[in-house]
């Protein structure tokens, strides 16, 4: 067989010097430098049972952070789901638990978390491979539809929580939660839905949790020295993340199909990266909702008068999440997005701009749908989550 002579090849490589320009990125022929990480850890699993009063439905249900954790990567309200005799659960009965999470430091708000929605977010951002592993481990995902007792484990989502952002496809880290507080609390409230959210058929629900229940806290171990610096970081913790704004109240009903619909805004407040359109099929009983989206096939923003984007066509509202980077599995599609910074699926990672609608008065959301549905609007925002030198948590949109 002939031999292989690339000369002709490597010379022409001379000709191309034009392109050879910058700063080198990467040596393709050496090895990456083999590095550390700044602290060496281990993880624990500590569980405490959660009283008998809580319970489907149960409404600001108040649980104090225990006062001997130290340092935390995350927390799971952990439940034993009991076999349902008379019918299925859901696919991810998991992500439908839990209503809502409020944040209480020395009584007073941080933030409430609508966790379906971040949920949703989150899971629409994982490989099929990803979702699959995932939903088995923590979302009671079996191989097929089933009333079978399982274990799901919600996240918290606690200021440092992954599932506040997306995931990256890379160990992008989002640090640990320093538990010493001083004299402060960190309060959880707990705001769960009826039993009929994780039924799959909403005439069937499993029955009551109570003392089905407990809190997993995921401990960060480390050395002595180093536990005493992570877990009271009073005045110096910072974080930033996102928070969910709903700028509806609540499900809206969509009767005609390609009727233009508006939602004004009135003096918003922070910065928004992008503004999400989430639409489910037409039917009033919230528990019977999917993970199926409709994406709208128009959207429109005018600020005082003035369009800022117009997104007039189906390609274009398609075009507008591809652009940014939104990708989802065949399970959980994608809300329609009015994107404001570049490459909005990664700025839970970094600053890429965003509208701080504070400019304008007035700022009306136009939009259609082909079909009718029920809808929401939401404006995803950067908040950043610091403790002050006293122990306690504030939450910022400036």
């Amino acid at each position: 067989m002939p031999g292989e002579n690339p000369a002709n090849l490597i010379r022409s490589w001379n000709l191309m010097s034009g392109w050879a320009t910058g700063p080198i990125r990467e040596d393709k022929l050496a090895p990456e430098q083999y590095g550390r990480i700044r602290t060496l850890f281990n993880h624990t699993w500590r569980e405490e049972q959660i009283s008998t009063n809580f319970d489907w439905e149960a409404s600001n249900f108040s649980i104090y952070l225990p006062e001997s954790l130290y340092v935390v990567s995350s927390i799971y309200l952990k439940i034993e789901l009991p076999v349902n005799n008379s019918g299925h659960y859901k696919d991810f009965p998991g992500i439908y638990a839990l209503k809502t999470l409020r944040l209480m430091s020395n009584g007073t708000e941080v933030y409430t978390a609508d966790c379906n929605l971040f949920f949703h977010d989150y899971l629409e951002s994982l490989s099929e491979e990803a979702l699959r592993v995932f939903t088995e481990t923590y979302l009671g995902k079996l191989s097929s539809a089933s009333g079978a007792a399982r274990s799901i484990m919600i996240p918290i989502m606690l200021p440092n929580s992954a599932y506040l952002g997306r995931a990256s496809g890379t160990s992008h880290s989002h640090g640990i939660f320093p538990c010493f507080l001083g004299q402060s609390r960190l309060e959880l409230q707990l705001t769960m839905n009826p039993a009929t959210f994780v039924a799959a058929d909403a005439a069937n629900p499993p029955g009551s949790i109570a003392g089905r229940c407990s809190l997993m806290y995921h401990q960060v171990e480390m050395s002595e020295n180093k536990r005493g610096s992570y877990s009271d970081l009073r005045g110096m913790y910072s974080i930033v993340n996102r928070r969910f704004t709903e700028l509806t109240s609540g499900w809206t009903h969509y009767a005609s199909a390609n009727t233009a619909v508006h939602v004004n805004q009135y003096q918003p407040q922070g910065t928004v990266t992008e503004v999400l359109f989430i639409a489910v099929a037409d039917d009033a009983d919230d528990s019977k909702h999917t993970e199926a989206y409709i994406l709208p096939t128009s959207i429109k923003v005018t600020a005082d008068s003035i369009v800022q984007k117009d997104l007039d066509t189906p390609e274009k509202v398609k075009a507008e999440l591809w652009t940014n980077g939104f990708v989802p599995n065949s399970t959980f599609t994608s809300p329609g997005r009015l994107c404001f910074a570049a490459h909005a699926s990664q700025t839970d990672h970094m600053f890429s701009g965003g509208y701080n609608m504070q400019l304008a008065s007035n700022v009306d959301f136009e939009f259609t749908f082909n079909v009718a549905c029920r809808f929401r609007v939401v404006a995803s925002q950067i908040q950043r989550v610091s403790i002050d030198s006293l122990g306690k948590i504030r939450a910022r949109l400036e």
